[in-house]
């Protein structure tokens, strides 16, 4: 569950670049659907375990996430709290996200630029005609690092986010297939259904 928790230490950090473009990339992606696929690679191995499906964005940072390949799995943030889903299971583990997680979780900061800056050093390079956003977060110890972000410049969508966490493993989520998409609040909502074991977390 943590690998899942996470993704994409997105597009968080994503407005903590320069942020006339990432304020750009929040605009463009909010209200699309897009289809995924992430590769986690374990510290030490060469073969990754990849993961496919689709994810909804709302305003940033609410996004729906729905797993379908190998596994079936839904996570959702409506921006405070969080919900993560295993029709397998029958279980869904719901968190509510305090200041504390968000220092933990940088992605839950991307509507917080004083925050973003202060936790994350950014650079922005161009390449193969791509836009290249790269954040170091300043805590040694910090969860998430060696964001890269790769960013369409004609639509502001991204199109491929990587990272590392602090014991070396390493994530990489690509995206395409952008398309329109009706979103309500429900949409960044979660109910269990029936019979699913709920776990909630403080």
């Amino acid at each position: 569950m943590r690998k899942t928790l996470l993704i994409a230490a997105i597009f968080l950090a994503a407005n903590g670049a320069r942020a006339s473009e990432l304020d750009h990339v929040a605009a463009a992606i909010a209200g699309t659907e897009a289809s995924f696929t992430q590769r986690f690679t374990p510290k030490g191995f060469r073969n990754s375990e990849v993961e496919s499906g689709t994810v909804i964005f709302g305003e940033l940072p609410k996004m729906r996430w729905t797993y379908t390949k190998p596994e079936e799995k839904v996570f959702v943030f409506d921006g405070a709290r969080s919900w993560f889903y295993v029709p397998a299971d029958k279980q869904v583990t719901e968190s509510t996200v305090d200041d504390e997680k968000k220092s933990e979780l940088p992605f839950l900061l991307i509507g917080d630029p004083a925050a973003r800056g202060r936790l994350f050093d950014v650079t922005e390079s161009s390449r193969g005609g791509r836009i290249v956003v790269r954040l170091e977060p300043r805590a040694a110890a910090a969860a998430v690092r060696n964001i890269v972000l790769t960013i369409v410049p004609a639509t502001h969508a991204i199109e491929q986010l990587s990272y590392s966490d602090r014991e070396g493993n390493r994530t990489l989520f690509e995206f395409s297939g952008y398309h329109p998409r009706d979103v309500s609040s429900g949409t960044f909502e979660f109910r269990p259904p029936p019979g699913t074991d709920v776990i909630s977390n403080p």
